[in-house]
């Protein structure tokens, strides 16, 4: 008398009418910084980056610089949303402090949010940079005003960009901030 029966299953049928469900991770790099920032334009910007990936992300990688890094980390984890902090070591990195911890957060990273400075293109090229590499970049110009919608000005890079036909020049007296081929000018 057998107490377990033995049943034989093919398991190639089985396999063969199911698809494989594999998972997508979202990790939300941050980069650059902005001071004058408020807590409702943050809500906003990581509203409409909400809204293109359609879902929450499950980590938020965050400077430790800047109020507008402290909005993004609050509001993280007011959604419960994990958060990861990359400090600068100014004292063993010196000047290059920031560029290694914004090597360390683009490793580990997904999607990055990129907050352009208007006083350097340093940002800018970098987020060209990032989605060259094949990472989902969305911008965020510093020179909005306040009275316009944040979400109205986030740009999203999901796609190599040519590079400008022209340099870009880094003084800025006479023109406005130069604009990316797929910006218009307003």
């Amino acid at each position: 008398m057998n107490l377990f029966p033995i049943y034989e299953c093919n398991m190639s049928s089985v396999i063969a009418n199911e698809e494989l469900y594999t998972p997508t991770i979202i990790i939300l790099g941050v980069f650059g910084y902005q001071n004058k920032v408020t807590f409702a334009d943050v809500q906003e910007i990581m509203t409409g980056i909400l809204q293109e990936i359609e879902r929450l992300p499950d980590k938020i990688l965050v400077p430790s610089e800047g109020n507008s890094s402290m909005y993004v980390q609050d509001w993280a984890e007011s959604l419960h949303i994990k958060t990861q902090i990359f400090q600068s070591d100014w004292m063993r990195n010196g000047k290059s402090a920031q560029r290694f911890r914004d090597e360390r957060i683009q490793k580990e990273c997904t999607h990055a949010l990129v907050f352009l400075s208007n006083r350097s293109d340093r940002l800018e090229k970098y987020a060209e940079s990032l989605a060259k590499k094949g990472k989902i970049v969305f911008t965020k110009n510093s020179q909005d005003t306040k009275k316009e919608s944040a979400q109205k000005h986030l740009v999203m890079i999901s796609e190599p960009v040519e590079p400008a036909s022209t340099p870009v020049r880094k003084s800025g007296k006479e023109r406005g901030q130069t604009l990316l081929k797929f910006q218009k000018k307003e």
